[in-house]
């Protein structure tokens, strides 16, 4: 019941429109901790613990800025001069604090909380191999599910979502997402499921093993991990991805696939005439398939270019923001609070820029220098891991692999845009990462080294 409860918050994150409202949070927050607590240790062993030390270790030092972005008139830092401003304009002496709001960094710490559990939680199902493999297939075809439900979705009723009428992306796919970028990263990373067993089995040129025994759910595992049911689920997720319309959200998506592609051949014994052949084939297959389904993208590229300038200029207020908020930023979750006070008439006065559009700022805006730099060396040691594990590994390689190439894709995508801050697709992200981390370590350290107690 553990496990199915912590699936469920896997299969269901992105459905009620990526979850971003904040009572979903409290739910899959809920649903997580209660899995937890009801977890079996039996699979973890003392290096299991170790290699999450960094992620524990991140997580203390982000409630302790919380707690002094709370603290109320703070003894050894200034506070934010928008409550000085605040008391000279009601005529009332008011609390200073560092965050510009009350209850902002509060409301703002459950959505990292949650995508800590769920990654701590999918890397103990994850300790078994074959554990390990049928979490990615699940996750895989329930990308291909949402896939499925916004391809049909577009024909069906272009201008709903959901409940809801769709008010932006008229015209483009986006699923149960509000956004497309966030959509088309989804998807990408639910073809990168599909696209890397698929190498496995080109490699390896054989056919899964017959079902052991006649049970509905080895019948049900067997046919979905075929190549031809693989391949279906990576086209229909390639199309979705495309069908978003998102520049960035389909050019990441197609280099995560080479990059997947190249880990995988990289330890390979192969002859240098091959390995060259297979790198121009790869090539001239990803420019192909960006004709293929890169239509609309295309000709966004075409009309807009590569680069938003709108964007750069938002960058660049962020960074204004940083220079005068440097130590402990102005309050997790104030972004959109802080930011009209720097926007400029470059900008122009149409939209609401309510994110950053890069995580990385973002959180240096909201945390402070100290502590955005200690989340990314967490999140760049975490792909080291699993990149070595991903050349180093005997069996079950294919697992970190899947891994690196989706943190990859989502990291560097929410360095120019929000991807990761909308849970429906962080959870996924989360459960992926800690599936590959779990199998990075030797499986000879689970065997011969005793089990955590």
């Amino acid at each position: 019941m553990s496990r199915i409860v912590a699936l469920a918050v896997f299969v269901l994150a992105p459905l009620p429109l990526g979850s971003t409202d904040q009572i979903w949070i409290c739910v899959w927050c809920a649903l997580m901790a209660a899995s937890l607590v009801t977890a079996d240790l039996d699979g973890m062993v003392r290096d299991d613990v170790w290699l999450l030390a960094p992620l524990f270790a991140t997580l203390a030092m982000v409630a302790a800025i919380v707690v002094a972005q709370e603290w109320r008139d703070p003894p050894f830092w200034p506070g934010n001069p928008v409550w000085q401003t605040a008391s000279k304009w009601l005529g009332a002496a008011s609390s200073s604090r560092v965050s510009n709001t009350v209850n902002g960094p509060w409301l703002a710490a459950g959505y990292p909380l949650l995508l800590a559990m769920v990654l701590v939680r999918a890397y103990m199902i994850s300790t078994d191999a074959s554990s390990a493999r049928r979490l990615l297939l699940l996750l895989a075809w329930v990308g291909c599910a949402y896939a499925v439900y916004g391809i049909l979705a577009e024909f069906g009723d272009p201008n709903g979502l959901l409940s809801r009428s769709k008010e932006a992306y008229l015209g483009f796919t986006t699923g149960t997402f509000v956004n497309r970028n966030t959509a088309a990263i989804f998807w990408g990373s639910s073809a990168i499921l599909f696209l890397v067993p698929l190498l496995r089995f080109a490699h390896r040129r054989d056919r899964p093993d017959a079902p052991p025994s006649p049970r509905l759910s080895d019948r049900i595992t067997f046919n979905s991990s075929s190549p031809v049911a693989l391949g279906i689920g990576f086209a229909i997720c390639l199309i979705a991805t495309a069908m978003t319309g998102s520049r960035a959200g389909l050019l990441l998506s197609i280099c995560a696939f080479l990059f997947a592609g190249a880990l995988y051949v990289a330890p390979l014994s192969l002859g240098n005439l091959r390995r060259w052949a297979l790198v121009g084939g790869t090539a001239v297959a990803a420019l192909l398939t960006f004709q293929l389904v890169g239509g609309s993208v295309a000709e966004r590229i075409g009309t807009y270019g590569l680069v938003d300038e709108q964007r750069l200029g938002a960058y660049q207020r962020s960074i204004a923001i940083i220079r005068d908020y440097p130590l402990l930023g102005v309050g997790w979750g104030n972004f959109e609070t802080t930011f009209p006070a720097y926007r400029t008439a470059e900008l122009g006065s149409l939209g609401v820029w309510d994110r950053a559009h890069s995580t990385p700022l973002e959180l240096a805006v909201e945390l402070g220098l100290p502590a955005a730099s200690l989340i990314v060396l967490c999140w760049l040691w975490y792909i080291y891991l699993l990149l070595r594990s991903s050349l180093r590994r005997k069996r079950d390689r294919y697992i970190p692999i899947v891994g690196v190439s989706v943190a990859a894709l989502g990291l560097i995508h929410s360095c120019i845009d929000f991807s990761l801050q909308i849970p429906g697709f962080g959870v996924f992200f989360a459960a992926v990462a800690g599936c590959g981390l779990a199998q990075s370590l030797p499986s000879e350290l689970r065997k011969d080294r005793g089990k955590f107690e």
